[in-house]
């Protein structure tokens, strides 16, 4: 197997701090020494996460995920545990380039795609890209924002497959990846390229916008491959994460020139959904990336459905949600473009609360002077309160519409407080528990302290004859050698060391996330070696009573009793 040499892994590990790497993926908050956070490797509704500064390591003491740096990052951004090395490596300078060390080949999707990328961007700055420039900058997207998105231009004059297939590309593998058609020519023909990158910040896929002519088509994106799926990814979101220590909200619009617009007037935290609806995908890497939501969707009706839609996926995430809603029906881009930078701002900044926007939502199509209009609409109001978590909001609610339709306050409140005892069941997601007898748990807490204490490590291998449990055994084997190369033990290391054994791995996150408690006594761990050498003991002697049953010859009877009186230390 292709690997990078344990001691880069380590180099790296030790110049990168997990905290400030879960933070950019998951809002965490210090508890005691550890921080906490909700965890993204499941539906989780409270902060369940726990991230340790001093082991350098994370653990979700609800669903069991659990690991390094390294392997937080493979597992949030889908990708192999190299390549999180190699991500996490260049990003604090450590080369995983060498030859001291194989390292594991770049994947040629990705490859193929910077070279497109390049060769996009350069097309745009030649002689044959000056009107896609003045398109551009007719629409107010100057060289800055150019370079800042790589937007790049498609040529029909100039074949990127024939560039590609130079740099020993395949016209079957160019296909594949979406950027040749069966013909073996270029799928974008004269159309601006937008790149689009996944979560790591690598391109994935394009979308080809037309200029100065005529099309059935404005936008043409690359077909969904296995790294680029509409679901699982959002516009600008490699970008956006790293304007969110300074803004804790994200901006969600529907489409890139939405946020590239916004980004000209020094609004960097705006994602896109590339035109579909939010997916579960993306709830899962919303709820981790703020704590704060405003959904700034077209002001048209399919603006107004898509925020519906948005609000009914994200709802119980616990992110706080505000709404613009543009007027006559305009996108983000066309309304910077009539009324200005000031005039957006406002609109961000006077965003309706979800109550709020839910309440105006509420009275579409309702006749007001009709009673059961009315009553329709006090009802439903009610309903959407139960799920308001700040009693003020909810008492101010329920007054505002006691005045507002002269109805008593208290009749309300007792609605309110019978809606509320019926949706009083919450459910929270659990991973069920493995129940181990008395053996496995000698085990399991061996195997913990060995990787807190070198004491135990050499008690161990001293003492303890053979662990009962082939994973825990060879567990065991690695840490050992693991100790004598390197004279140290760091749980966070021996992660990365034994990344490539995934059952290993498999037990040894099962173990970091049992929440074993920290400290131990020397006798404590006489007590599990003694009950794990005890096991063998009670092995031998069940398989001699098997024999002893089935034995008819009184003196080989007699034998078998005296071996088990020895091996149980009853003297004669």
């Amino acid at each position: 197997m292709a690997y990078i040499s344990n001691d880069v892994i380590n180099e790296i590990r030790n110049k990168t701090d997990i905290v400030d790497v879960v933070s950019k993926y998951v809002n965490l908050t210090k508890k005691g020494k550890n921080y906490i956070g909700v965890c993204p490797f499941h539906d989780d509704h409270s902060p369940s996460m726990s991230v340790s500064p001093e082991k350098q390591i994370f653990t979700c003491f609800s669903c069991g995920a659990t690991g390094n740096v390294f392997t937080f990052v493979a597992d949030f951004e889908k990708i192999s545990f190299v390549e999180a090395v190699r991500l996490l490596g260049e990003k604090v300078g450590v080369s995983t380039q060498g030859n001291s060390f194989a390292v594991e080949k770049k994947d040629d999707y990705f490859e193929i795609y910077e070279l497109a990328n390049k060769f996009y961007q350069n097309s745009l700055f030649t002689s044959l890209g000056k009107n896609a420039i003045e398109y551009l900058e007719g629409r107010n997207i100057d060289k800055e924002t150019i370079k800042k998105f790589g937007i790049g231009l498609s040529i029909q004059k100039v074949s990127l497959t024939d560039y590609l297939v130079n740099k020993k590309y395949s016209v079957d593998k160019l296909n594949e990846v979406g950027l040749t058609n069966d013909n073996g020519n270029d799928i974008f023909i004269n159309r601006i390229m937008f790149p689009i990158y996944d979560l790591s910040g690598n391109p994935v896929a394009f979308s080809g916008r037309i200029y100065n002519t005529k099309d059935t088509s404005k936008y043409v994106n690359t077909k969904e491959t296995d790294k680029f799926k509409k679901g699982k990814i959002l516009y600008n979101y490699h970008i956006a994460k790293e304007h969110l220590k300074k803004n804790d909200t994200i901006i969600i619009m529907e489409g890139q020139m939405d946020v590239i617009r916004a980004s000209t007037i020094g609004i960097n935290n705006c994602i896109a959904t590339m035109g579909t609806a939010l997916t579960k995908d993306h709830r899962n890497i919303l709820k981790n990336m703020a704590n704060n939501i405003i959904l700034c969707f077209d002001g048209d009706a399919a603006g107004e459905k898509a925020t519906i839609s948005a609000i009914e996926l994200l709802e119980d995430t616990g992110i706080n949600i505000k709404v613009v809603r543009l007027p006559n029906g305009m996108d983000p881009d066309e309304y910077i473009i009539k009324e200005g930078k000031e005039s957006f701002l406002y609109q961000i900044e006077s965003a309706s609360n979800l109550i709020d926007y839910k309440m105006e939502l509420l009275k579409k199509n309702k006749d007001f002077g009709n009673i059961k209009d009315i009553s329709s609409y006090i009802n439903s109001v009610i309903s959407e309160l139960v799920n308001e978590k700040d009693d003020i909001v909810i008492e101010l609610n329920l007054k505002k519409i006691a005045t507002s339709f002269n109805v008593n306050y208290d009749t309300l409140l007792d609605k309110y407080n019978d809606l509320k005892k019926k949706n009083k069941t919450v459910t929270k997601e659990v991973k069920p528990r493995k129940v181990y007898d008395k053996y496995g748990q000698a085990e399991n807490n061996l195997i913990y302290y060995m990787l807190k204490d070198s004491k135990v490590i050499n008690m161990v291998e001293k003492r303890v004859g053979y662990f009962p449990t082939k994973n825990i055994r060879q567990l065991s084997n690695e840490i050992i050698y693991y100790f004598h190369k390197y004279g140290i033990i760091s749980v966070a290391d021996f992660i990365s060391y034994i990344s490539d054994k995934e059952e290993l791995l498999r037990t040894l996150k099962d173990i970091l996330a049992m929440n074993i408690k920290e400290e131990f006594q020397i006798e404590e761990i006489e007590d599990y070696i003694f009950v794990i050498n005890e096991y063998h003991k009670e092995v031998k002697i069940n398989d001699l009573n098997k024999k002893l049953r089935e034995e008819k010859d009184p003196l080989k009877q007699a034998k078998l009793s005296e071996e088990i009186m020895k091996i149980r230390g009853v003297k004669k």
